[in-house]
Parts: structure tokens; sequence; C-alpha cells
């Protein structure tokens, strides 16, 4: 009888060497599974962070427009006050208070402030924005103050509308 020890080996070496490829390739497709999950945690937590940026914007405008009420309750012409409070010198801090807020590295601009006089509102875009590594995420949302002194409940004074993802 003859020992065919050579064939063995060589067949052996084949089989490991596929299963090789097959486990090398198994792993490929495991890490790549890895870094999409991954991707897609950080763009959600990405869109929620700037989803919150928007929030802060419109508290932040809230805390303006109350600001805005005391202080022209304290003269007789309050509506005159009210308005100029917007309008007046004090617009250029009032945008920049809003634009200030820098919490986890989420950036609020003010790209749109417009004045409607005949409709007796102002028109503010916010866009909030933050950056995680490569992946960057951004969220667009209008608010319309209303001019209009006489208003009962301050949430109806602002209004957000029209939330838009960038």
């Amino acid at each position: 009888m003859k020992k065919r020890n050579g064939s063995v080996v060589v067949t052996s070496l084949l089989c490991f060497s596929i299963l090789s490829c097959i486990f090398i390739g198994c792993l490929e497709i495991i890490n790549s599974n890895l870094e999409i999950v991954n991707t897609y945690e950080i763009a959600l937590k990405l869109r929620h962070d700037v989803k919150s940026g928007i929030n802060l914007g419109y508290s932040k405008t809230l805390e303006e427009v109350n600001k805005a009420i005391i202080i022209a309750k304290e003269y007789e012409n309050q509506n005159e006050k009210y308005k100029e409070y917007f309008l007046g010198s004090n617009k250029i801090e009032f945008i920049k208070a809003i634009e200030d807020i820098n919490i986890d590295e989420i950036s609020l601009d003010i790209v749109n402030n417009k004045v409607y006089i005949e409709d007796n509102y102002i028109r503010l875009d916010i866009v909030s924005k933050k950056t995680e590594g490569e992946l960057e995420k951004g969220a667009r949302c209008s608010f319309k103050i209303n001019l209009d002194f006489n208003q009962e409940n301050i949430k109806n004074i602002v209004e957000k509308y029209d939330y838009k993802e960038i």
C-alpha cells in the first residue's frame, strides 16, 4: 500500500485557505455593518442636537420678548416701547443674544430678520448646525414675533413654524 501524505496536506491547506477567505469576508461584512450602525447613531444624535438648538433659540426668543414686555410696562406708551425694543437700536443686541447660545458646539445663526410693518410682526429664520467628525447636520426654523403688545399669553406672541432639516 502506498501512503499519500502529500495529497492530504495539500487538500488540508486548500480547505483551510478557503475557510480563511470566508472568515475574512465575514469579518469585513461585520465591520462595514458596524460602521453603518455607528454612522446612523451619530446622525440620529446630530438630528436631536440640532432640533434642541432650535428649541433653545425659541426659548431665548421668548425670554427676549418677556424682557421687552417688562421694559414696555414701565412707560405710558407701552406699545411704542415694545416695538422699539425689536426695531430700534436694540435689534442688534436682540439678535446677538439669540446667536450667542453655544451649548455642545451647536451654532445658531439668524439668516433672515425681516420686519413686516403692515402685518405687524417680525420674522426670524434661525439656522441650527452641529458638526461631528465628517458629519454635519442642520435645521432651519422660522419664528414670527407679533408686535402687538396687547397679547395675553407670551406664547401667542412668538409662533414657531416651517421647521426643515438641511
